[in-house]
């Protein structure tokens, strides 16, 4: 990257950082289209460059949480153990299925889990009530699921992991925010590292990200955690309801153009 590549690069780690860091999420999905758009980065070089972008940012969003004592390590270890199974099955089992109608049906239930933290209060109680082993099994299984859906859907496991952490276990926001990038972190150094065996992941361009990503993540954490729970709750489940209409979208019906050619 050249000098101004440099600062753009920056720049867009920057903006990734302060919604990684707001949201608790890997930041991915405002990563990568910016990358490709701006940078012209090819498609599966933007995805392994952002994973290696989001190791550094997530850490620093992870830190700040973890500094206003909204960090859950036992918890954030169980579900990254499941989360992991989770992705290799999902890897393994997504081409038999049909994209287009799993990102219809996965765009729907964000759409219904953003309503619900849009309109109810505080969550003070989850669903689920356990303990012990039980309690970590939940967790794990909570993993699992993440770690599958987010191999399905091409969507970071920040989207399911916090929803599910505040509505079925009572996290608060803030403290499922901070789990949620604690599990980002080692998602995201393996995905990085299979991505670099073909040859794909840009760890220059992915550190001058980082460096952006670490300002911005210690910012939008410092924000997440000044905010009343509630209205932080309100915030993300806006973020994902646009992160459903753009499944939506993206999944919509084709029109087929007989000036394509097919393959065949």
């Amino acid at each position: 990257m050249d000098r101004r590549g440099t600062l753009v690069g920056i720049g867009l780690g920057l903006i990734t950082g302060v919604t990684s860091g707001l949201f608790g999420i890997g930041g991915g999905a405002v990563l990568v289209p910016l990358l490709v758009l701006v940078l012209r980065m090819p498609q599966h070089r933007a995805h392994a460059t952002s994973l290696a972008a989001i190791i550094l940012t997530a850490a620093a969003g992870m830190i700040r949480f973890a500094g206003g004592s909204s960090v859950d390590f036992g918890a954030g270890a169980a579900i990254a153990a499941g989360a992991v199974l989770g992705a290799y099955a999902g890897a393994a089992i997504m081409h038999r299925l049909s994209a287009q109608r799993l990102r219809q049906a996965f765009a729907v239930l964000l759409a219904v889990v953003s309503i619900q933290l849009l309109v109810g209060g505080e969550v003070t109680q989850g669903t689920i009530v356990l303990s012990g082993a039980a309690m970590v099994s939940g967790y794990v299984v909570l993993g699992l699921v993440a770690g599958v859906l987010s191999a399905l859907m091409g969507v970071g496991g920040g989207v399911i992991m916090v929803p599910a952490m505040v509505l079925l276990f009572g996290f608060t926001q803030q403290l499922a925010e901070g789990t949620s990038l604690l599990i980002v972190i080692p998602t995201a150094v393996v995905g990085a590292v299979r991505h670099a065996r073909n040859g794909y992941t840009d760890w220059a361009a992915g550190f001058t990200l980082g460096i952006g990503g670490i300002v911005g993540a210690l910012v939008g954490a410092s924000v997440a955690l000044t905010l009343d729970a509630t209205l932080l709750q309100r915030f993300f489940g806006a973020f994902l309801l646009l992160t459903a209409l753009h499944l939506l979208w993206s999944a919509r019906p084709r029109r087929y153009d007989p000036a394509t050619p097919t393959a065949t």
